[in-house]
């Protein structure tokens, strides 16, 4: 539930539980996750175990493993609500996902427990197919949206959304990238998103007196705007199959007048972090990461959450060593060292 919604192999987890491995998806220095679990009440005589969800998140140690003392803290904790863990009021470990994060996962739980879409699956399904007109958005439901997005190879779904990307407004748009991120996407459905995300960057090249233009509330707003649907194709495409041509875009962004924005800095840290495993990637993104406007306290907090994520460490440490780093990148760097002394 952290960097993006994936099934975890039972190996890997428990591997994770006895402080063996470090949590794959960390985030903000901690392990996100929505546990389903079969208690053993019964609402009815003639009906099944109840189905309920833990959303649990565990501070992690240096290394991003989990530590023995908050496993046998929570597993406590559990003893004592006789396996309620919502009924434990002070309980430090819970949260409750953002409504989007929620839908999918419902989405996704209901794939994997081979039960039915929502009721807003096949509304989703008609918008998508353009038969009550794109600018028909406001009445999908999300969760209709979020059902699509996890069942891609059902009822010719992929294609559906392949015809649709190029036509629909923005705010459609948003929702299914906020789906899409936590979804391996083909290639076709990659290069749809790829083409719209193209024509918004070449419109950005081309607009009129680039040059001349100051920094006005209007500009920064405009700005903004296209910032906003640049971070939202970078997230759509953070778990496509192709992840060298999601790489080459990822640096393209990057040294567009847009590569240094807050919103799309965050995306591809948050969501594309493995095409920061590339060295020239890493380096470009520390560049555009030292000139946002955000400041000292963004650079550091991106980095410092970078560096606690598995196999980054290494990669940051020789990067931020480059003898070929900017000035600007130097200071950003000398200030990050200066809140470790």
């Amino acid at each position: 539930m952290g960097r993006r919604i994936e099934e975890i192999p039972p190996a890997t987890f428990l591997a994770f539980e006895m402080s063996e491995t470090p949590w794959p998806f960390a985030l903000q220095q901690q392990a996100w996750l929505g546990i389903i679990v079969w208690t053993d009440e019964q609402s009815s005589a003639d009906q099944n175990n109840e189905l309920v969800i833990w959303f649990l998140r565990f501070p992690l140690d240096a290394a991003g493993k989990l530590t023995s003392d908050i496993r046998d803290d929570f597993v406590l904790r559990l003893i004592n609500t006789e396996g309620r863990p919502a009924q434990d009021k002070d309980n430090p470990y819970g949260f409750k996902p953002k409504q989007e994060h929620m839908a999918y996962f419902h989405a996704q739980a209901a794939r994997l427990l081979n039960q039915p879409a929502s009721s807003y699956y096949e509304h989703a399904r008609d918008y998508f197919a353009g038969k009550p007109g794109y600018d028909q958005w406001a009445f999908v439901g999300f969760q209709g949206i979020a059902d699509i997005a996890v069942r891609l190879d059902e009822n010719n779904n992929a294609a559906l959304l392949c015809n649709a990307i190029p036509e629909i407004p923005a705010q459609p748009f948003e929702a299914l990238a906020q789906c899409l991120e936590h979804q391996k996407i083909d290639l076709q459905l990659s290069q749809t998103i790829t083409g719209v995300l193209q024509k918004k960057l070449d419109a950005c090249d081309n607009s009129p007196n680039k040059s001349n233009r100051d920094n006005s509330a209007e500009e920064n707003s405009e700005k903004d705007i296209d910032a906003n649907f640049i971070s939202l194709c970078i997230r759509a495409l953070s778990n496509t199959k192709d992840q060298a041509q999601l790489n080459t875009q990822i640096k393209h962004i990057l040294s567009t007048q847009h590569g240094s924005h807050p919103e799309i800095l965050a995306s591809i840290s948050g969501r594309c972090w493995l095409t920061l495993r590339n060295e020239s990637t890493l380096a470009l993104y520390l560049e555009a990461l030292s000139r946002c406007t955000e400041g000292q306290d963004f650079f550091n907090l991106v980095v410092v959450d970078l560096i606690n994520v598995p196999g980054m460490q290494e990669s940051i440490l020789k990067a931020v060593k480059s003898p070929e780093r900017s000035d600007s990148l130097s200071r950003s760097i000398g200030e990050l060292f200066k809140t470790f002394t």
